[in-house]
């Protein structure tokens, strides 16, 4: 039994690999030079200033987990908390992450905060620009988990350089 059960662990694993690596799910590296060159990060603007504050703040904590600077995720997570604060955004999740000690506990609620914000963003106008969001097969121990982007390009929070390339864009929020 212990033997079937470490296969099926490793045939998940050798799939959630291979869905991160998969040539067909990626671009030559002419594609990529041109993607890159068409889509200069450009964050979304919303309507409502506070959100975009938000928006901004949840970029900046992203951004630090993807970097794995610690401090910067700590710094940016307390910033996102005080501009939701504001906004009369509800979340059970950001204090987890701003209170995490290291950057693997901020990661571990970083997706169920990404998808509150995201149905925050969805009700909120858009003046300019797409939030993407994206998601990875195997953060949260091969569970998945998905967060947001100003940009398609996939820069992966929960496991930064070590798998910086896996994921999807799963929707795109006009």
């Amino acid at each position: 039994m212990k033997n079937y059960m470490m296969g099926i662990a490793l045939t998940g694993m050798i799939y959630s690999a291979y869905a991160c690596t998969n040539p067909s799910s990626t671009a030559t590296n002419a594609e990529n030079t041109e993607t890159v060159a068409e889509e200069a990060q450009v964050n979304p603007k919303f309507a409502d200033a506070k959100v975009n504050e938000v928006y901004q703040h949840y970029i900046h904590l992203k951004t630090a987990l993807v970097n794995e600077d610690e401090k910067e995720a700590t710094a940016g997570a307390k910033m996102l908390a005080t501009a939701m604060k504001d906004a009369n955004i509800a979340s059970e999740n950001i204090a987890s992450v701003a209170d995490a000690k290291d950057i693997k506990g901020k990661r571990v609620k970083f997706s169920e905060l990404s998808n509150e914000l995201a149905e925050t963003f969805k009700k909120s106008k858009i003046e300019s620009g797409v939030v993407y969001k994206q998601y990875c097969p195997m953060a949260n121990d091969n569970n998945g988990g998905y967060w947001l982007a100003s940009e398609k390009k996939i820069k992966n929070p929960f496991y930064g350089s070590k798998m910086m390339g896996c994921g999807s864009v799963e929707e795109e929020i006009k």
